[in-house]
């Protein structure tokens, strides 16, 4: 499809948003949506699938491969011996004394091993070099600082309350940034100078965290109506296609240990904020949205034939482990399916 101008969200859930969003880009390209895809914005587990793709191999069917051997190998094994390694370990625990006596957080951090990780997957790049002409690309962090979303792009990266960034960003650092889990990886943390609307600069530094406790679903910047007066980020798009790996209404086991009730308090927590940001999606007017949710009631969909059902598979987990192959295929075969059925009705 030609002359549509298409803003794609991909949003967070690890390794269970990676292994969905594939199944939604593979449907896409399918049906010759993707080449249109003007603007994508990822979140967390979004953010590398978003960046996989648009900075991987421009064959679709390498970049579907080797997306598919990373989810079935995981990184949570590479990710453990990169950061507790005994140079790795000697690092952090120095930066976090140092930390502690001047009262601002860590410098390095396990979270490093998360860059490193990317950075060995080719991400080890600049922003800017985006591998798909005409697309560009948006990888959010939260700035734990301010509140505020820090927005990563191929075209300008900033943050509404610091400025623009005029140093290099590099891919692996955005995606790890975006993807820093706060219950289990501390925050990221970068010196960046910042430029001003009124052309000042100014030095700040900034701890990131997982971006999807601005925005799971990663659509903020590409919603009509915003002003370039108060962000960089203002896309002008003709349709809007977000990918959701939200698992949707569930009952769960009240938890008796105060870890998993944290666990649970933050998953309730970021749910309602995630619905809230579901509602306003829907109350869009005057672009075509094509909403692919993990979490819909199999009931509530068109009739799919033979569509793979929303349980048990959208309580899988949303951290790095290897995925076992019945969990990637359920993942993103529905995604797939589903995203074929809307694309039908609503582009």
């Amino acid at each position: 499809m030609t002359g549509i101008r298409i803003g794609l969200a991909l949003s967070g859930g690890g390794f269970r948003a990676v292994a969905f969003g594939l199944g939604a880009l593979r449907a896409l390209h399918d049906r010759d949506l993707l080449s249109s895809v003007s603007v994508v914005s990822g979140i967390s587990g979004g953010a590398i699938l978003s960046a996989l793709w648009a900075y991987g191999s421009k064959e679709f069917d390498e970049f579907d491969l080797s997306t598919r051997k990373l989810l079935r190998k995981g990184m949570q094994q590479e990710l453990m011996l990169r950061a507790f390694n005994p140079r790795s370990a000697a690092r952090s625990l120095a930066s976090a004394a140092r930390a502690a006596a001047a009262g601002h957080p860590r410098a390095f951090s396990r979270t490093e091993a998360l860059v490193a990780v990317l950075a060995a997957r080719g991400l080890d790049r600049p922003l800017s070099t985006v591998a798909h002409s005409d697309l560009s690309v948006i990888l959010s962090a939260t700035d734990l600082s301010n509140g505020n979303a820090v927005r990563f792009g191929s075209q300008v990266s900033s943050s509404s309350p610091l400025g623009r960034i005029t140093d290099l960003v590099s891919v692996a650092d955005a995606a790890a940034a975006s993807a820093a889990f706060p219950l289990l990886l501390p925050p990221l943390v970068r010196e960046y100078e910042f430029e001003r609307s009124d052309g000042s600069r100014h030095t700040a530094r900034i701890a990131m965290t997982d971006g999807g406790v601005y925005d799971n679903l990663g659509v903020t910047p590409l919603l009509p109506g915003r002003s370039r007066q108060f962000t960089s980020h203002v896309y002008d798009l003709d349709a809007l296609i977000v990918v959701d790996a939200g698992r949707g209404r569930y009952d769960r086991k009240p938890a008796t240990q105060w870890l998993n009730r944290t666990k649970q308090t933050f998953e309730i927590s970021h749910g309602r904020v995630q619905d809230g940001t579901r509602s306003r999606l829907h109350a869009v007017s005057g672009l075509p949205l094509v909403h692919v949710y993990l979490g819909s009631s199999d009931a509530r969909l068109p009739a799919i034939p033979d569509l793979i059902p929303r349980d048990p598979i959208s309580a899988y987990g949303t951290n790095f482990s290897a995925m076992p192959a019945r969990a990637l295929e359920g993942l993103s075969v529905r995604a797939e399916q589903i995203t074929r059925a809307l694309v039908n009705d609503y582009l």
